[in-house]
């Protein structure tokens, strides 16, 4: 017995120092993942989806680690830091990913898609596809692309037609091709934080703003702004985007797991964005705010003009042609 046991300690001594071989554990491979989103919203939920896939798909091998609210800094500085190795995943929206991958600029152009459900057959198309591989280029990869949400104006007195746009101060993103779209609207396109929305228009700074019936909703912005101009003149979209070079130094079976996984988790986020946004301008009407769909053909013929002002590559203009003819 007591030779048995000194065996059996050796034994255990040996496995100690000797090298792990085989598989890789759940612990090996764990992928940090950013957005701003708080926690449970469209986003992050999809984010988990996406991990519980990358998950089971690989055995336990890989995870991703969320972290939502900004934890890790604004979208800007969570894209850098993909680009740096610092951080492995970001969700931005659209826009501020221009400005590092401009060839993105097509999903910022002002009546891209007819209506949500035109946006959801071509992200789920081929368009998505080429795009990926012209992005690809820039050393990113992209893994999906989440709905954000019908961009309708809100503001101080009504807006019944494009005309009742002119001279008004409306608040934008700080984006050259949102600030063009409402500079062709006849607006004076006026780029402040988000932060400072409420207050701004509280005050007089801006007279409106665009926003989706979510954010509208949520942030109470009808207490200041009681018009709600229904046009949809884009549809925001948030690409899941992780750096090329992490992408490759990755397993084969990782990559594919997270690729299905983005897959996953875009069409779920596109569907139920849509459907919570729906909802929620059930609760806009519930509120007494004042609704009114707005005649979009002007708008429209507007928005052709910043089309050809800015996809002026043969490459942009035949992924427009797609797009358009999407079915």
């Amino acid at each position: 017995m007591k030779k048995l046991l000194i065996a059996g300690l050796f034994g255990a001594i040996a496995m100690i120092g000797a090298p792990i071989s085989g598989p890789a554990t759940a612990a090996d491979i764990v992928l940090k993942a950013g957005h701003t989103q708080n926690a449970g919203e469209p986003m992050d939920k999809a984010l988990k989806i996406m991990s519980e896939h990358l998950e089971k798909a690989t055995g336990g091998k890989a995870t991703i680690e969320i972290f939502p609210s900004m934890q890790l800094g604004g979208e800007v500085e969570m894209i850098k830091q993909v680009l740096t190795g610092t951080l492995d995943i970001v969700t931005p929206s659209n826009a501020p990913l221009t400005n590092f991958v401009p060839e993105l600029k097509i999903f910022d152009m002002p009546f891209l898609f007819r209506d949500e459900a035109h946006m959801i057959k071509v992200l789920r198309g081929p368009v998505l596809q080429d795009i990926s591989n012209i992005v690809a280029k820039r050393g990113i990869r992209l893994l999906g692309v989440f709905n954000i949400g019908v961009r309708h104006i809100m503001s101080k007195k009504p807006v019944k037609t494009i005309a009742d746009l002119k001279g008004l101060k409306i608040r934008t993103m700080q984006s050259k091709y949102h600030m063009a779209a409402f500079n062709a609207f006849g607006a004076n396109a006026t780029p402040i934080s988000y932060s400072e929305l409420y207050s701004s228009l509280q005050t007089g700074v801006v007279d409106g703003a665009e926003a989706a019936n979510t954010n509208y909703f949520e942030k109470k912005f009808y207490e200041v702004a009681p018009y709600w101009g229904q046009v949809g003149w884009t549809i925001l979209t948030g690409p899941i985007v992780i750096a090329e070079k992490k992408f490759a130094s990755l397993p084969k079976d990782v990559q594919k797991a997270l690729i299905e996984g983005g897959n996953k988790a875009a069409i779920w986020e596109q569907d139920y964005y849509a459907s919570v946004d729906k909802g929620r301008l059930d609760d806009l009407k519930k509120a007494g705010v004042t609704i009114t769909k707005l005649n979009t053909m002007p708008f429209q013929k507007a928005a052709a003009k910043v089309h050809a002002e800015f996809l002026t590559t043969p490459d942009e203009k035949r992924i427009l042609r797609m797009i358009q003819e999407t079915k």
